[in-house]
C-alpha cells in the first residue's frame, strides 16, 4: 500500500516535528498503521461524514486528527490533513490551496495512474541522519529511471542537489515557520550525511558516507528503505568528504 501526503499535510507534519517530537512520533506511528490497515487499526478510523465513506479520520492525543482518503480495493492512501492544537490552521497556511479545474484534475489522475507501481523504484539522492531521532531527514531523491546516460558523470548518476544548498533552504523554512526549532541547526556538515549514486557499468548503487556509519550502523537499513535500494546490488563506501565536519571549502 502506498501512502501520499498532500502539500498541506506535509507542511503540517514538518511543523509538528519542529514543535513536539512525541506528537510527531504518534503521527508517524498512525501513518504507518494507516498505510498497512487503512480501514482499521489505531486511532478509531471512521468516515468523516456518512455521505463520504472514502474520506476517513483517525484521532490521536485527544485533539489530534488525521484525515485521509482511501477507496476500498485501491493500493494507495492520500493523507490530506493533520490537525492538532499545536499546528497552524488551514487559513494560516502560507499558500491556501485552490481547487483544480475538472480538466486539470482528470489530467493529474491520468498521470498518477501511468505511474502506479513505480513508487518503489530505486532512487538516487542525498540525506542526513538524525542521531537523536534515529531517522533520516532532509532527503532529496529521484528515481533512477528518470535519468539517462547523458545525465551520468564518469559513469555514475546522482541528483544535482547539493547538501549545502538544500540545508540553507530548509533552514530558512524552519526559521520562518513554527518556533524555529528542528533538525536544520548549525552548519550542514556537522550532521551525518551521505549521497546515493547509481553506477551504470556495474548496475549497482553506491552509498557514499563518512566514518559516522560505523558508529550508527542502524542507518544502513533506513537508507536502503528510504531510497528503495536492492540490498544485493548496493554497497556502502567511505570517502572523507562525507565525514562529519568536512565540507566543500
Amino acid at each position: 500500500m502506498k501512502l501520499y501526503l498532500s502539500p498541506k499535510a506535509q507542511y503540517q507534519y514538518q511543523c509538528l516535528k519542529g514543535r513536539s517530537v512525541p506528537y510527531a512520533e504518534q503521527v508517524k506511528t498512525l501513518l504507518k498503521d494507516i498505510q498497512a490497515h487503512p480501514l482499521s487499526g489505531l486511532g478509531s478510523p471512521a468516515p468523516v461524514e456518512p455521505s463520504f465513506p472514502d474520506y476517513r479520520e483517525r484521532r490521536f492525543n485527544g485533539s489530534g486528527m488525521i484525515m485521509y482518503y482511501y477507496a476500498e480495493g485501491e493500493d494507495y492512501v492520500v493523507v490530506f490533513s493533520i490537525v492538532n492544537d499545536l499546528l497552524p490552521s488551514f487559513e494560516e497556511l502560507p499558500n491556501r490551496l485552490q481547487e483544480a479545474s475538472r480538466q486539470d484534475y482528470a489530467q493529474m489522475i491520468r498521470f498518477m495512474e501511468a505511474n502506479r507501481g513505480h513508487g518503489s523504484d530505486p532512487k538516487v539522492g542525498i540525506f542526513w541522519y538524525n542521531v537523536a531521532w534515529k531517522e533520516l531527514f532532509g532527503v532529496v531523491s529521484h528515481p533512477v529511471r528518470d535519468y539517462s546516460k547523458a545525465n551520468a558523470s564518469d559513469g555514475r548518476i546522482s541528483c544535482s542537489e547539493l547538501h549545502e544548498d538544500v540545508w540553507r533552504k530548509e533552514y530558512n523554512r524552519q526559521k520562518h515557520h513554527g518556533d524555529g526549532t528542528g533538525p536544520f541547526i548549525g552548519p550542514y556538515e556537522n550532521k551525518p550525511r551521505g549521497r546515493v549514486f547509481y553506477e551504470i557499468a556495474t548496475d549497482r548503487f553506491i552509498v557514499m558516507v563518512g566514518k559516522w556509519l560505523e558508529e550508527y550502523p542502524e542507518a544502513r537499513e533506513l537508507i536502503l528503505e528510504e531510497f528503495d535500494l536492492p540490498a544485493d546490488k548496493t554497497v556502502f563506501e567511505y570517502a572523507v568528504h562525507w565525514d562529519i565536519g568536512q565540507k566543500w571549502r
